[in-house]
């Protein structure tokens, strides 16, 4: 497996701030990145939140209930792309996990990934407990 080809296809499809992270497997790599979100993707998850609680530029409830959860989403389903098309790209496979967005600073969600061969066994929550993340 191509390392360097893995970071480069993440970086190509605008993931920011991709690092490897130290793991003890040569056949692996561990991948922290980000999904920065853009202007219109904020504007659609006020909008949504907005429709969905009858509230304008809302309290925090509106916050937590509807936009966080509509821009979470829509990194997943973004990321989750991404990394379907590089496994069969790369001919590789992958396991991703995502964090909360923050509520203060909702401009990115980050992501940890690992890539490995079709032939290997691998448990990223395994993989996150061996990091201590």
């Amino acid at each position: 497996m191509d390392k360097n080809a893995v970071i480069e296809y993440l970086e190509d499809n605008e993931l920011s701030e991709v690092e490897e992270l130290p793991y003890d497997d040569k056949d692996a790599v561990v991948l922290r990145f980000y999904y920065d979100f853009d202007e219109e993707e904020v504007s659609a998850a006020e909008a949504y939140a907005d429709d969905e609680s009858g509230e304008k530029n809302g309290s925090k409830k509106w916050k937590g209930e509807f936009f966080i959860p509509y821009l979470s989403e829509l990194a997943v389903d973004t990321v989750g792309q991404i990394i379907e098309d590089l496994m069969e790209d790369l001919e590789v496979e992958a396991q991703f996990t995502s964090y909360e967005v923050d509520e203060e600073e909702p401009d990115y969600t980050e992501f940890i990934a690992i890539f490995y061969p079709k032939d290997k066994k691998v448990e990223i929550d395994e993989v996150l407990e061996k990091l201590d993340l």
